[in-house]
């Protein structure tokens, strides 16, 4: 019973967590660690060329890119909703003030002399919508 309880409250705060829980966890994490975007659990998606989008809760979509432009590979969460990530934004301003990633465009930014190849964080508002997306580039360091 009690372990039910525990459970029960936990499924409404990961049901919950947004865009930014979603791409810190799938997306940016991963990456970061050279390691393949985070699809467990997702079933196998729905393949569009080199894209497969994995749909998340509350509308939300994932979307892992094998060849995108520019790069190796990416992950992105859309959030059509766009409502508001105080996550990212706290996280890119402390990783921006510890020089681990740098402004190169508005809602773009490259990681700064510690990874190989040059990782590209994107925050886009477009739609209605917000994308938070990563893309493994072909720049060194």
């Amino acid at each position: 019973m009690i372990r039910a309880l525990g459970l029960a409250l936990l499924l409404p705060a990961a049901a919950h967590a947004g865009a930014w829980a979603d791409f810190e966890t799938r997306c940016l994490s991963a990456l970061e660690n050279q390691v393949p975007p985070v699809v467990a659990g997702l079933g196998t998606g729905a393949r569009d060329g080199d894209v497969v989008r994995y749909a998340l809760t509350e509308g939300r979509t994932l979307a892992v890119e094998t060849a995108p432009e520019g790069g190796m590979r990416a992950c992105a969460v859309r959030d059509p909703e766009g409502a508001p990530v105080p996550g990212f934004d706290t996280w890119i301003t402390a990783a921006v003030d510890a020089g681990r990633y740098v402004p190169v465009a508005t809602g773009r930014w490259h990681s700064h002399l510690w990874i190989e190849p040059v990782l590209e964080v994107q925050k886009t508002n477009a739609d209605g919508g917000i994308t938070l997306r990563i893309v493994e580039t072909y720049l060194e360091a």
